[in-house]
């Protein structure tokens, strides 16, 4: 127990215990319902350098939870097994080769989790996006014509989708129903409802 206690805290394995222990506990809080499974799909300068490395609109938890585990294993075991096998002046430079080689295991790791579950998450959403079609909205925007946004009434706040009409302008607070949907710009075509749609 000391042993392991003496790799885990020390470098180069330090920063991946310090990490694994910080995504463990989200994970935690995320299956408690403390927080929800943080996906990179906003706007802010996190959301785009997500969408630069490819994990834009994926639950980030168990990617981030894959690379860290794999990172921590990875160099864990080369400083236990390895780095003892190296000569004292060339420890330093082992073990920060250990940890970056550690780093691109993880970030393999987290590349082949992330995959499956980016599609399984857009069929999820172009699922629940084909639902919609047919539902009576309320336009939110000034006016809706070629760009704008619509309101579903959810139970809740309501669901804010982008939306476009292809007849004449629509304004705010007019019903409409969804038609049709453009999974590849999320885009909701719709026509003004009936005085009958419900």
């Amino acid at each position: 127990m000391t042993e392991f206690l003496h790799v885990v805290l020390s470098f180069p394995t330090a920063p991946w215990t310090a990490l694994l222990t910080l995504i463990a506990a989200a994970a935690l809080l995320a299956l408690l319902g403390a927080i929800d499974g943080i996906s990179g799909g906003g706007e802010g300068l996190l959301d785009s350098l997500l969408v630069r490395v490819g994990l834009n609109g994926v639950p980030l938890l168990p990617v981030a939870l894959a690379l860290t585990l794999t990172g921590w294993l990875s160099c864990y075991l080369g400083q236990l097994l390895l780095l003892p096998l190296i000569a004292p002046t060339g420890r330093g430079v082992a073990a920060v080769a250990l940890l970056l080689g550690s780093l691109g295991l993880g970030v393999l790791a987290g590349w082949a989790v992330a995959r499956p579950l980016r599609r399984l998450a857009q069929g999820q959403d172009a699922l629940a996006r084909a639902q919609l079609l047919g539902r009576v909205a309320v336009v939110e925007s000034g006016t809706l014509a070629s760009t704008g946004r619509v309101s579903v009434p959810d139970g809740g706040a309501g669901l804010l989708l982008d939306a476009r009409t292809d007849g004449e302008p629509l304004r705010r607070g007019e019903r409409v129903i969804l038609v049709a949907h453009d999974p590849a710009t999320h885009v909701f075509t719709v026509r003004r409802a009936d005085p009958t749609d419900t």
